[in-house]
């Protein structure tokens, strides 16, 4: 598999077509003072669905790339500070990894896992360009789905493969891959991480990436760049849901002997119950940092993640996910070449991090014991979607305010959160999907990592209750917060939505940009019909008045490619110089992985230019110090 590398990768790029959250709450779905935003997000529109209609007049401006601002808490006269653009040429590039030896600690510390281009080698699977332009389509024939991750020999017990390239890492020789199926990103700066270890001369950042192949597993996965954010390599991966358990490597404590392979090539664990009792691909996701003030990097960090599991809570009725708390690990043993938890050693318990089980029932007499907790405070929390740095001498026990998103699963149809008829969304116009779920942004204060105190709903980034195509409905719960003066006085918020259109609450419609002067009320500058990103362009017969509408109304900042042209969200963006950003994102090509296992959940990156000279430190995407 290795010598054809090279050939495999051309045809992944060719067929690829380029290269490679229910739950009642307390509280009202509405924000907390009028106004929604137009920030779009979802997955599930790349076709004309009305032949008439130009762009629709709501929200459209004099077609410039940034767009007038939403009437959410802004005051008359409110300015843009910052106006977010691209060079002349700049395009989105989807982004690569070495598949080989882990950076630290070589072959015992394993390498990087299976990927697309593992399912492509496959000469079974493929993949059909339908459309190479706006609205790009393609679709792909995947017989083996289990293809990459494990051997299938005849006759044999399935193992898993290894993509282990040699004793130490070497990504001068390793093969360079598409950066997929990997999602969700965070990418920041780490006093933890300071010295390149990879082969580009830049200064270090590291990105948290949600491995998860459909229907086979999920884990965490940690990279280093040295190139700010073009190519990537391996570091670790940790809380596996499906692991290897028969590999020391891979962790996972106790007495199971699965190897986590589905029973044939053609197969998928969608029905495999795993040791915590979830099943498919529903691990933890939506991974998030915190540094605390007053600690180091490698003692003040805490991990947080959304437990997908769709079974009910223990003796409840409605479902873990979106309505349990966020697991929260305290990360007590972080290194240079291990972002989340040094695994190089042989110390009882080492590698409890790699692995759910393991993270969760600790080997006995583990050395530097993984402690799972719970947040508390946060309502029906889907992950944390950005933090406010705080002064770099602050002490210890000062106060973290951070933007979360709620989302309370089935809740504009059900309980004491349903809304109107009217305020419902009907069929999405292409997948035909309706959602019923409200996510609300709201802000929150820790002083321990734990524990943390709601603030309340803010306003201005969506609006529940709209079944407008040019509004924003849904906000998803990554972004990246930028301290535009230094001082805390004006913050930028780049974010991606979606709304009705899309029928999907994940908000993967569109990357909008926004700024608020006091963290609660916050004004939309990149809405829907003006993006700094957007998926495929859409026509429609607009839900709220029945006219044609075309989304969006104005280009986006920069051009879609076909590899997000049907989803795109989880902006995380950091600072190359003063006035140029590197924003990661993460795309599908189609709708849903089903339609299309070779084209989904791929990291990008794009280099953005700002109007005004940022500080040094912003972003700030942990608060690191």
């Amino acid at each position: 598999m290795r010598s054809r590398s090279a050939l495999l990768f051309s045809s992944l790029v060719l067929s690829m077509s380029v290269v490679a959250c229910s739950g009642d709450d307390t509280n009202s779905p509405l924000p907390a003072s009028g106004g929604g935003s137009d920030a779009s997000t979802d997955a599930t529109t790349n076709h004309t669905t009305d032949s008439g209609g130009g762009p629709s007049d709501a929200n459209a401006n004099d077609g410039s790339s940034t767009g007038n601002p939403t009437d959410g808490g802004a005051t008359d006269g409110d300015v843009q500070q910052l106006v977010t653009t691209v060079g002349s040429g700049v395009t989105a590039t989807a982004v690569t990894i070495n598949q080989g030896t882990a950076i630290g600690g070589g072959e015992s510390t394993g390498a990087t896992p299976s990927t697309l281009f593992n399912v492509l080698a496959d000469s079974k699977n493929a993949e059909t360009v339908v459309s190479a332009a706006d609205p790009f389509d393609r679709t792909g024939s995947v017989p083996d789905t289990a293809a990459g991750f494990c051997d299938y020999p005849d006759g044999s017990t399935p193992t898993r493969v290894s993509y282990v390239t040699g004793a130490k890492f070497d990504g001068g020789t390793d093969p360079m891959v598409p950066l997929a199926p990997f999602y969700f990103p965070l990418v920041y700066t780490s006093t933890v991480t300071t010295t390149p270890h990879g082969l580009g001369s830049s200064p270090p950042i590291v990105g948290l990436f949600d491995w998860r192949p459909k229907d086979i597993d999920e884990g965490l996965v940690a990279a280093e760049s040295d190139d700010f954010g073009k190519t990537w390599y391996f570091m670790q991966t940790v809380l596996e849901l499906n692991p290897d358990y028969t590999n020391p490597i891979s962790g996972g404590y106790g007495t199971s002997t699965s190897t986590g392979c589905p029973s044939a090539v053609t197969g998928t664990n969608a029905s495999y119950v795993s040791v915590n009792g979830t099943t498919a691909d529903d691990g933890w996701g939506h991974a998030a940092i915190i540094q605390l003030p007053g600690a180091s990097g490698a003692s003040g960090q805490y991990l947080y993640m959304l437990d997908r599991n769709t079974a009910n809570i223990d003796g409840g009725t409605v479902s873990v996910v979106d309505n349990a708390p966020l697991h929260v690990i305290h990360l007590t043993s972080p290194s240079e070449k291990f972002p989340i938890w040094n695994t190089n050693n042989s110390d009882a318990g080492a590698n409890d991090i790699k692995s759910i089980s393991s993270a969760l029932d600790n080997t006995p007499g583990s050395s530097s014991p993984v402690v799972v907790q719970d947040s508390v405070g946060l309502l029906n929390p889907d992950g944390i979607m950005a933090v406010f740095p705080t002064s770099s001498s602050a002490a210890a026990g000062s106060e973290v305010t951070v933007l979360y998103v709620q989302k309370i699963l089935n809740g504009d149809n059900t309980g004491s959160t349903a809304l109107p008829t009217a305020q419902q969304c009907t069929k999405a116009p292409v997948s035909g999907k309706i959602n019923h779920d409200i996510a609300n942004v709201r802000l929150a204060t820790t002083t321990d990592g734990v524990t943390f105190v709601d603030k309340g709903i803010v306003s201005g980034l969506n609006d529940p209750t709209t079944v407008d195509y040019n509004k924003t409905r849904w906000v998803s719960p990554r972004g990246t917060l930028i301290d535009i003066n230094g001082d805390g006085s004006r913050w930028g918020l780049y974010f991606s939505a979606g709304n009705c259109l899309d029928g999907d609450s994940d908000a993967f419609h569109f990357i909008g940009y926004a700024e608020s002067t006091d963290r609660m009320h916050w004004t939309v500058y990149n809405d829907i019909n003006s993006p700094i990103a957007s998926i495929n362009t859409v026509k429609a017969t607009n839900q709220s008045d029945a006219t044609s509408v075309t989304i969006p109304a104005n280009p986006p900042v920069f051009p879609t490619e076909y590899w997000f042209a049907e989803r795109l969200y989880a902006p995380t963006a950091v600072q190359i110089d003063s006035t140029h950003l590197s924003m990661t994102f993460a795309g599908y090509g189609v709708q849903t992985p089903s339609a299309d296992l070779l084209d989904y959940r791929q990291i990008g990156n794009v280099v953005l230019t700002v109007s005004k000279a940022l500080p040094a430190t912003t972003p700030n995407n942990i608060n690191a110090h």
